[in-house]
Parts: C-alpha cells; structure tokens; sequence
C-alpha cells in the first residue's frame, strides 16, 4: 500500500504496520493500485488491519484448542491435540506446487551488501542499550515536488524493516526518527556520522554484522517410528529401518559418508566416526541441508537407555520429522522432551496408489504441529494433505521446513532478539554518539 503518514508518501506492507502506527495515522489514506490505469484512495482502520491478520489465520486450518476438533474415532489425526499447541491438518485451498516459495526471503539475504554498501547513502544510529537501532537510507530515484524515492532497512533486536519513503533529504532523518519511535518507544534519537572514516568503518561493521545474522545452511532431525510406536525410548531405539523408511530418506536426500565430508555437517563428526559413519544431505535452494537421522547416529544398547547420544543431536534441532511407519494412535509433542524442537512434522506411510504414468508410489499423510510463539507459516497443507514419494512432495517438505524454522525463530524460547540486541549495541558502543554542539 502507499500510505499518507506524516505528510509524506510511504510504501509499507501490511506486515510491517505496527499497531502503535496505525494508533498515530488512523485513519490512513491509502492508494490502491489495480490492473487499470486509474488508482482510487480508500480509508484504512484498525479494524481493517485486524480483519486482514485474521483472514490470514484462516487460510490454514490451524487447531490450537482440541474443543475445535471434530475427531474421526475411525480417522484419528496423526497428531494427539493438545493444549497450547498449534496443529495444521490440511488447509481449504488447493496448493500449486509450483507456486510455493521460502518466506521472508529479504531476511534472509545479504540485502544491505546488496543494495547498500557499494553506494553513497547514510547510516543513521541510535535507540538505547535495551532498545538499540540502525537505520540506512539510500537516496534513488526523484519524484515530483524535489522529493526523492528513499530505500530504507532498519534494525532492531526483534526483526528487520524494509520499506521506502518519498521525502526531500532534510526531512529524511525526521521521518526515520518518527517511525523508531513507533516501533521502540519515545526514548529514541538518531544521529548520523559526521567523521567519513568513522562513517565507512561502520559500512564495513554492518556488511559484517549481516554475514554473522544469514542462516546459509539448515539442519533437520528426523525420527523412524515403527507401527504403533509411542514411546521416546522406543523411538529412538531403532536400528534397523525398514524398505519405506530409507526409500522416504532417499527421496529427501543422498547418503554420504561423513568421513571426509566437506560440506556442512550439523555437528556431526567428520573425522572420526564418533556420531555415525553416514547420514543424509541434501542442497536445497542454495541451501546446505543436514539431516541428524536417528537410525543412523550411535545407538546404546544398554537396557532402558535414553539413547542420549541421538537425542543431543535430534533434541536440538528446531524443526523434526517423526516418520511412522504405518498408525501409531498419534504423535503426541509430550512424547520427545525437548526445549528447543519446535516443530514436529509427522509423515505417516498410508499405503501406495499409480501415479499418472501407471507406476506404484507410496503415499504419505503429513500433518504439522507448532509449540506456542512460532509465527504461522505456508505454504499450507492442502485439503487432503495426501503426498507420494516423488520430487514435488521433497520441495514441498523443504520449503515448509524451512520456512517453519525462520518462523520458530519469534518463539520466546530462542536467544534471537538477545543476540542481535547485543551486536547491534556493540555498534552503537563502538561509535557512540557524537557530543552535542
């Protein structure tokens, strides 16, 4: 939308739009732009924004108080409802396979070396240790009435923003100050470099900061439950998996030996054998994939072993794939005690049905289930979230893995905001602010 906020022309996307803002430019005009050549202003409230976010809950069938669900005595869902937890079991809309993509791709992309660092544009600092901020502005395009189209990334501890503002280069800062203050409070002031030494130092810092922030590679545990299976330890205790099991893992990736492995490793032992002497990995999206398959890792075969050896690895995943090997009642998220798996992906092996060209698949149900805090995330299981064994079912698994990862990292349970408070602050310590004239 373009939007009237302050006397100035802005882009924001709805995502971006704080309550605090919409509380100090309610009623927004906005201009709505469609496939004719005209454009009409229109009203944009509170309740408007609400009734959007809303709309977009509902495009996944999301279950977070069991009361909601009908259960199927002869159908149960693959995952036992329970309180607190988010289940998605399939979705209203068919999903084109070709049209699902990663999320928030601008975050996770070196976009202020991409559209910053090698050009003239100015870093401006500020917030407090609590609450610090670092805005960059870079002058484009001219627009009428001697304005200029300026693209903007902020930082703050919680989340990066990216949008762009129409404004005349004195009015730049006081646009930049206004919305901090939006979105971290009143005791905010921002300030720009006036040293060129000092100023190209802080370019060098942030292209260095974001290298440090961007997530290249991803690991993901997987767990073979055999039919009927509900128990951690019986889980984790499997050695041997069966002809469905590695047929599924070689359609998420390829075996590979570890020693001597050069690519990303998860954690795992390269050298000496210590975790196992293979797993799965895989490339997806410029991605380094990793899986910690618990198969595969070191197995106890002590009597009422914890298996600990597999679930250090598996226990710390975000993001884990229960594979059942035929009805186990329901996956339950008490079954693995884990502070920091927060989403479960349960595949269940269903039975094998011809594909178009007349060979025999197997096919799979999938469900997911979210701890408290991970933000929603598509794309969304279909209706009938029925999946073969066949490359669109690995793309499709990938991109909501994935996807499902950036989205746990808002969870409460994750250092993520401290972390980039903390590299943020030691910026603003590093520059310090100028003394006032």
């Amino acid at each position: 939308i373009n939007a009237e906020y302050g006397g100035e022309k802005v882009f924001l996307p709805f995502s971006f739009c704080s309550p605090a803002m919409f509380k100090r430019v309610r009623p927004v005009k906005v201009q709505q732009t469609g496939s004719g050549s005209s454009s009409r202003y229109t009203t944009v409230t509170q309740e408007d924004l609400q009734a959007y976010e809303q709309e977009v809950f509902d495009l996944h069938r999301y279950v977070e108080d069991p009361k909601e669900l009908e259960i199927d005595p002869n159908n149960p869902p693959l995952i036992v409802p329970t309180v607190g937890y988010r289940l998605e079991l399939g979705g209203r809309d068919v999903i084109d396979i070709k049209t699902i993509d990663l999320e928030d791709q601008l975050k996770h992309s070196p976009y202020y070396k991409d559209y910053f660092s090698e050009k003239e544009h100015y870093n401006f600092l500020g917030g407090t240790a609590q609450n610090p901020v670092i805005v960059s502005a870079i002058q484009e395009d001219k627009v009428k009435g001697g304005a200029y189209k300026w693209r903007i990334l902020a930082r703050t501890k919680k989340d990066d923003y990216y949008f762009t503002i129409e404004a005349s280069k004195k009015k730049v800062l006081k646009y930049l100050t206004e919305f901090a203050v939006d979105v971290l409070g009143p005791d905010l002031d921002l300030y720009e470099l006036s040293d060129p030494k000092t100023a190209q130092s802080l370019k060098q810092d942030l292209v260095h900061m974001e290298d440090r922030i961007l997530i290249k590679s991803y690991k993901i545990g997987i767990v073979y439950c055999k039919k009927g299976q509900t128990d951690e330890c019986d889980m984790f205790s499997n050695d041997k998996p069966s002809k469905r099991f590695t047929e599924f893992m070689d359609m998420m990736g390829t075996k590979t030996r570890l020693k001597g492995y050069k690519g990303y490793k998860g954690g795992l032992d390269t050298e000496h054998d210590t975790t196992g002497t293979h797993t799965y990995v895989t490339e997806f999206k410029g991605f380094e994939i990793v899986y910690h398959c618990s198969t595969l890792l070191p197995l106890t075969m002590e009597n009422g072993t914890q298996q600990v050896a597999r679930k250090r690895h598996i226990g710390n995943d975000v993001v884990v794939i229960i594979f059942q090997d035929g009805p186990t009642g329901g996956f339950s998220p008490e079954t693995i005690s884990s502070k920091f798996n927060h989403v479960y992906l349960v595949v269940q092996v269903i039975g094998r049905k011809k594909n178009p060209n007349g060979q025999k698949t197997t096919q799979y149900q999938i469900a997911l289930l979210s701890k408290p805090g991970v933000r929603t995330h598509g794309p969304p299981l279909p209706p009938k979230p029925i999946f073969s064994c066949d490359e669109e079912t690995r793309e499709f698994i990938l991109t909501k893995l994935i996807n499902a990862e950036r989205a746990a990292y808002y969870a409460p349970g994750f250092a993520q905001a401290r972390t980039r408070r903390l590299w943020l602050k030691e910026l603003l310590d590093k520059y310090g602010k100028p003394p006032k004239k």
